[in-house]
C-alpha cells in the first residue's frame, strides 16, 4: 500500500496526505516549496526517513517515503509542529468558556482572548506532565495541549490537577492534514474547538454545584416527609369530617327547591338519590340534585360550557352547597380517604355518579363530552316555563299600566285604588279577583285588552274603551269624548282652510300659465268662457275645483294656444300667396284688369275672389290657372 492509499484509509480523503517535509535546518517545507523527487532534501517529521516529493499530473502533490513504506504519523506530527510554531510568532490565544463562581453562585464565564508569553514547547516535571506548549498569561502558567488523534484521558487530567497548573486542550482532529500555515494558525488561536482540561475555579464550581445538589436533595427528602405527614393528617381529617357530616344530614329537614316544576315535568322521582360522597354537600341530596336539574339543565346557568361533573361542581361551590373542607380534594387524598372511609367520595365524583344515574333512567342524554336533558323533558319544561313567564309578564305589564292610568286620574276619581289593590278587586265578568283572572288562559286576554284600551285612551291615541276593567275612568271617558269632538271640529276647520289654500294655489298657478301664453281680450275671454269639455265650467273654475280640473284647464289652454299658433301660421302663408298672386296679376294683365281679376268672384274658385282664394300652394296654382285664362283673353301689359 502506497502513501496515497494509506492516507485515504486513515482520513477518507485525498487531502489527508503528507504535504510538509522537515528540512535539514529543522524547519518545515510545504510540497509547493521544494523540487520534485529526491532533490527536495526533506525527511519525515515523524520517523525521520528520507522523503520523495511526488508532483506528477495524476496524483495530488505530496511527500512519500523513499523506501515506499509510510510510517503513518507524518501528518499528525506536522500539525503538532505547526501548532507550536504558531505560538512562537503570535501571542494571542482564545480561551474557552468555563464554569466559575460569582458571589457564591455557579455561573458560566465567557471565553476571552488573552496575550500569552511563550515559555517553551515542551515541559516535564517529576509527576510526568509533558504538555505540548507552556505559556504564561494573566500572571498564571498555562499548559496548552494540541489534540490531533488522541484527546487527553482522565489519567492525564488528574496529573494536571495534582500539579495545579491550568491547562487547555485545542482539538485539531477535524482540521485537514494538508492545511496551510494560515489555516492552522487560525484554528489554533481562534476557530478550533477547545476546552479546559483543568482550572481550579472549575473544580471549585463543580464542588459547589455538587454541594448545592446534595443540599437540594436533602431538602426534597424533608419536603417529601412533610408532605407524607400532611397527606396522612389530611386523609384522617377528611374521614372524620365525613362521618360527622353524615350524622348532620341525617336530621336535616328537606325542602326541595322548585318542587312544583319538577313535579309538573315528572322529574320529582329523580331527586334524593344517595351515592358515595353525598355528605360532602351542605344540604341533603334532594336539594343539590334539584339545583342541578333546575339551574344547570333547565336555566342553563353554565352558559356555553358543556354540562359535566367538574363545571357543575364549580357552580355548586359558588352556591355554597359544598362544604369548604371537601372542596379541591386531590385525587391522591380522595383515594386514600375512600380507603379509610368507604362511604366517602369527592364532591365531583358524587355529582358524576348522579349524572350516570340520570343517564341510566333516560333523564339525560350524551352531548359531545357532556350531557343534556332528554329532548321530550326539555321541551315540556320549556313550554311550561314559557307559559308561566308569559302570564307573569302579562300581570306585571297590566299592573304597570294600571298604576300609570291611576296616576293620570284626579285624586277624587282615583280614590285609594292602587295597582296592587286593583289586583285584589273582583273581576265582574268572571267573579274572580283580577290577580287570579289575569293568570287564567281564558280571562287574561280580555282583562289585558280592556286595560290596554283604557291606557291608549288616556294617552290620546286610542278609541273610547268598550269596558273599564274595573277602573274609575268614567269621568276620563267623558273628557275624552269632548276632546274627540273638539279634535273633529278642529280637523274640519283645518281641512276647509287647507282646501281654500289649495284652491287659491291652483287658481294662481293657472292664471300664471294663462298670462304667459295669452294677453288682452283673449286672456279674459278664455278664463271666463264656459266649455263643454270642462263640464260647463270656465277654465278658471275648473282649475280651482281640483288638481284634475287644473290639468284639464291647462290642456284647454294648450289647445287654444296651439290653434292661435296654427291660425297665425296660416294667415302668414295666405298673405304670402296673396302677395304672389297680386304680383303675378300685375305682371300678366293690364293695370285696368288687375283689380277686376283679383277681387272678382269666380265660380271655379268657390264663388270667391282669386285674392281671397289663395292660401297654400294648391289654391295658388289653381288661381294661376285662372290668371292664365285672363291673360289669353285680355292680353298682357305689353
Amino acid at each position: 500500500m502506497n502513501d496515497h492509499q494509506e492516507a485515504r484509509k486513515s482520513y477518507g480523503s485525498d487531502r489527508a496526505q503528507l504535504v510538509y517535509g522537515l528540512r535539514p535546518d529543522g524547519t518545515l517545507a510545504h510540497i509547493s516549496e521544494v523540487q520534485r523527487g529526491i532533490a527536495c532534501g526533506c525527511n519525515c517529521p515523524a520517523c525521520g526517513g528520507r522523503l520523495v516529493a511526488r508532483k506528477g499530473d495524476e496524483n495530488v502533490p505530496h511527500f512519500g517515503h523513499d523506501d515506499g513504506e509510510a510510517c503513518g504519523g507524518g501528518p499528525e506530527t506536522v500539525l503538532h509542529l505547526l501548532a507550536k510554531e504558531v505560538f512562537r510568532t503570535n501571542p494571542l490565544l482564545l480561551l474557552p468558556e468555563r464554569l466559575g463562581l460569582d458571589k457564591g453562585n455557579v455561573v458560566m464565564k465567557p471565553g476571552q482572548r488573552i496575550t500569552t508569553h511563550f515559555l517553551r514547547t515542551e515541559f516535564t516535571d517529576p509527576k510526568k506532565i509533558i504538555p505540548d506548549l507552556y505559556v504564561r498569561a494573566l500572571g498564571y502558567d498555562l499548559f496548552v495541549e494540541v489534540a490531533v488523534t488522541h484527546a487527553s484521558d482522565e489519567t492525564k487530567i488528574q496529573r494536571l490537577r495534582e500539579h495545579g497548573v491550568m491547562a487547555v486542550e485545542i482539538d485539531l482532529s477535524k482540521l485537514p492534514r494538508d492545511s496551510t500555515r494560515e489555516q492552522i494558525a487560525d484554528a489554533v488561536l481562534r476557530s478550533a474547538p477547545r476546552c479546559w482540561l483543568y482550572h481550579p475555579d472549575i473544580d471549585r464550581a463543580l464542588a459547589k454545584s455538587r454541594a448545592d445538589e446534595e443540599k437540594w436533595q436533602a431538602a426534597q427528602e424533608r419536603r417529601f416527609a412533610d408532605y407524607q405527614a400532611r397527606h396522612e393528617n389530611r386523609v384522617s381529617e377528611l374521614a372524620r369530617a365525613y362521618v360527622d357530616a353524615l350524622r348532620q344530614l341525617a336530621g336535616t329537614k328537606i325542602v326541595v327547591p322548585r318542587d312544583a316544576e319538577l313535579q309538573a315535568v315528572g322529574l320529582a322521582p329523580h331527586v334524593g338519590i344517595k351515592m358515595a360522597g353525598y355528605a360532602c354537600f351542605t344540604v341533603p341530596p334532594a336539594v343539590w340534585q334539584a339545583v342541578i336539574l333546575t339551574e344547570v339543565f333547565h336555566d342553563n346557568c353554565l352558559g356555553d360550557e358543556i354540562p359535566k361533573a367538574v363545571p357543575i361542581t364549580k357552580h355548586l361551590e359558588k352556591r355554597n352547597l359544598i362544604r369548604p373542607l371537601f372542596r379541591r380534594v386531590s385525587r391522591e387524598v380522595a383515594d386514600d380517604t375512600a380507603l379509610a372511609e368507604p362511604r366517602f367520595a369527592p364532591a365531583w365524583k358524587a355529582i358524576d355518579s348522579y349524572l350516570q344515574h340520570l343517564l341510566g333512567k333516560d333523564v339525560l342524554a350524551h352531548q359531545g363530552y357532556g350531557v343534556m336533558l332528554e329532548k321530550h323533558l326539555a321541551d315540556k319544561w320549556t313550554a311550561r316555563t314559557l307559559a308561566l313567564k308569559q302570564r307573569t309578564a302579562a300581570m306585571h305589564a297590566a299592573v304597570q299600566k294600571v298604576d300609570w292610568i291611576l296616576a293620570e286620574l284626579p285624586d277624587k276619581e282615583r280614590g285609594n285604588m292602587t295597582g296592587e289593590s286593583w289586583l285584589d278587586s273582583v273581576h265582574t265578568e268572571s267573579g274572580m279577583t283580577h290577580r287570579t283572572a289575569i293568570r287564567s288562559d281564558v280571562e287574561a286576554p280580555k282583562i289585558t285588552a280592556e286595560v290596554d284600551a283604557v291606557f291608549a285612551m288616556l294617552r290620546g291615541n286610542g278609541r273610547l274603551p268598550y269596558a273599564t276593567a274595573g277602573l274609575p275612568v268614567e269621568g276620563a271617558i267623558e273628557r275624552r269624548k269632548a276632546q274627540i269632538a273638539k279634535q273633529a271640529q278642529d280637523l274640519r276647520e283645518k281641512q276647509i282652510q287647507e282646501a281654500n289654500r289649495l284652491r287659491q294655489s291652483r287658481r294662481d298657478r293657472f292664471c300664471i300659465d294663462a298670462e304667459t301664453e295669452l294677453n288682452g281680450s283673449d286672456l279674459g275671454a278664455f278664463l271666463n268662457t264656459k266649455l263643454d269639455d270642462l263640464n260647463g265650467m270656465t277654465p278658471l273654475e275648473a282649475a280651482e275645483d281640483s288638481e284634475s280640473g287644473l290639468t284639464k284647464a291647462r290642456y284647454q289652454l294648450s289647445a287654444l294656444v296651439r290653434r292661435h299658433r296654427e291660425q297665425a301660421e296660416a294667415d302668414a302663408e295666405r298673405k304670402r300667396y296673396q302677395e304672389k298672386i297680386t304680383a303675378d296679376a300685375k305682371q300678366s294683365l293690364l293695370a285696368k284688369h288687375v283689380d277686376t281679376f283679383l277681387n272678382g268672384p269666380d265660380d271655379d274658385l268657390g264663388r270667391t275672389t282669386p285674392f281671397l282664394y289663395v292660401r297654400d300652394d294648391a289654391t295658388y296654382r289653381k288661381a294661376l290657372g285662372k290668371l292664365a285664362e285672363w291673360h289669353r283673353e285680355f292680353g298682357g301689359p305689353f
